[in-house]
């Protein structure tokens, strides 16, 4: 079977393609674009529309590999254990590194969320409303060099889990579901 590409595996996939973002840009744009499409409707083609001169450079393995990695997420995502992770470095790099990839993951979430035409937050409970505008305020975040290094690494890994968290909430808020059986349909027979 195959698998979904980590970090490093995402960035070397998306390099030749013309991708010029980091790779949890992408995958903050998957998880916000899953928010409000169906997975099976939401196409690897679609995710890569920036990269759209480098598409005829897509393998089959390349793309099998990412669209497994459309899956996982989705189902980690609707995941009832929590198991769901934005794509960040590992704690290996250094934390400007992990830094600036958060924010670019709360970036491409919130340019996800705009792939549906008729984006309506209206719907939305204070929290999930409040989580976006965290998300928001989050493409912003910087590294302070001059700081406690223990403390920016807490600081950091307090917002990891902030928006882990608030990632799945907003998902379970907003994907499309399928009408329930005793829904009245919009179809007209």
């Amino acid at each position: 079977m195959t698998e979904a590409p980590d970090y490093q595996e995402l960035a070397d996939l998306l390099r030749p393609l013309g991708y010029t973002e980091i790779p949890s840009n992408f995958h903050g744009v998957l998880c916000g674009a899953l928010c409000v499409i169906e997975p099976e409707r939401l196409s690897v083609e679609s995710l890569l529309a920036e990269a759209a001169e480098g598409l005829e450079k897509l393998g089959a393995e390349d793309h099998a590999r990412l669209a497994r990695l459309r899956d996982e997420t989705s189902d980690d995502l609707q995941s009832t254990d929590m198991s769901f992770e934005p794509l960040l470095p590992d704690d290996a790099m250094p934390l400007s590194l992990r830094v600036d990839a958060l924010a670019a993951w709360c970036g491409g979430f919130l340019y996800g969320l705009s792939s549906r035409r008729q984006l309506d937050l209206r719907g939305l409970t204070d929290e999930a409303r409040e989580t976006l505008r965290d998300f928001s305020e989050f493409t912003q975040a910087g590294f302070d060099a001059s700081g406690d290094a223990e403390t920016e690494e807490n600081a950091y890994s307090e917002l990891v889990e902030y928006v882990r968290v608030g990632a799945q909430l907003l998902f379970l808020e907003m994907r499309p579901r399928p009408p329930a059986a005793d829904e009245p349909s919009d179809t007209v027979h």
